[in-house]
């Protein structure tokens, strides 16, 4: 069939309207990065010798910073501190931005975002075309970690248990800045926030309480790792989807071939 210059030109118009509203979402996706899939074992029980499966996915090199988040609230006012409702946010939702659409000084435009609700990580990972990672994705992803030696790997979770010990609430450096980096080029999933999951709250923990002793019914193995992992399952299972700290933050994961444009 053929088009009138008219209609022709109309569909042009559509095309374009269409691809520039996708083009953000498949840059984002393009830029995050690919994590085959494999397996894991978790501090959280399971089948003996059978380990945890994650399919491929693709997850942010970084944490979603407060530019990013800044970009959002402006397409999305509804998620800016003086609109939204007290059902998806705590009082603390971005308290240290100065309003709602100035987090502050130039410098602070690269730091993670943080002290934002479970539901606003949701929506604005929707946004991206993505959704928050499982909580398998993350600590799988987490586990992709080379160490020279048994030594270097038990100073670096003797590090990291003493970061979990004292997380910082105020975050003063830049996405990318800690020099720690997974096996596939993820940045930064210890020693700058934690990150929210999607399924933060696994099952289990409505049968543990929050006493020290649960690290040691949860701990896998002996190892020091195994125990900064315990300490990050539990410190999440104490959020709720409103809460809203400064030591949290996030970042987004994709379906891998999720970004064609479909008309």
């Amino acid at each position: 069939m053929k088009l009138s210059f008219k209609t022709y030109h109309k569909v042009i118009a559509i095309l374009g309207l269409l691809l520039a509203i996708q083009l953000p979402v498949i840059q984002a996706q393009d830029q995050a990065v690919t994590i085959p899939e494999g397996s894991f074992h978790s501090v959280l029980p399971e089948v003996v010798g059978e380990p945890h499966q994650v399919e491929a996915f693709k997850l942010d090199e970084t944490a979603v910073t407060n530019r990013d988040f800044l970009e959002f609230l402006k397409e999305n006012p509804k998620w800016q501190r003086s609109s939204i409702s007290s059902l998806f946010a705590g009082s603390d939702y971005l308290r240290h931005w100065i309003d709602d659409l100035n987090p502050g000084s130039e410098e602070s435009l690269n730091r993670p975002v943080t002290r934002v609700s479970w539901y606003a990580a949701n929506a604005y990972c929707g946004w991206k075309g993505g959704r928050l990672p499982s909580l398998n994705e993350w600590e799988y992803a987490a586990q992709a970690m080379d160490f020279d030696s048994n030594l270097e790997a038990n100073r670096f979770s003797s590090d990291l248990i003493g970061w979990y010990s004292a997380v910082d609430t105020k975050v003063k450096n830049d996405v990318g800045s800690t020099g720690i980096e997974n096996r596939y080029g993820v940045e930064d999933l210890f020693g700058l926030i934690m990150e929210w999951v999607e399924d933060f709250k696994p099952p289990i923990a409505d049968d543990f309480s929050l006493d020290c002793g649960t690290v040691g019914r949860m701990q896998g193995d002996a190892s020091m790792y195994s125990y900064a992992m315990s300490i990050r399952y539990i410190t999440r299972m104490s959020f709720k989807p409103t809460s809203s700290t400064g030591m949290l933050g996030f970042r987004c994961a994709y379906e891998l071939n999720n970004n064609k444009l479909e008309i």
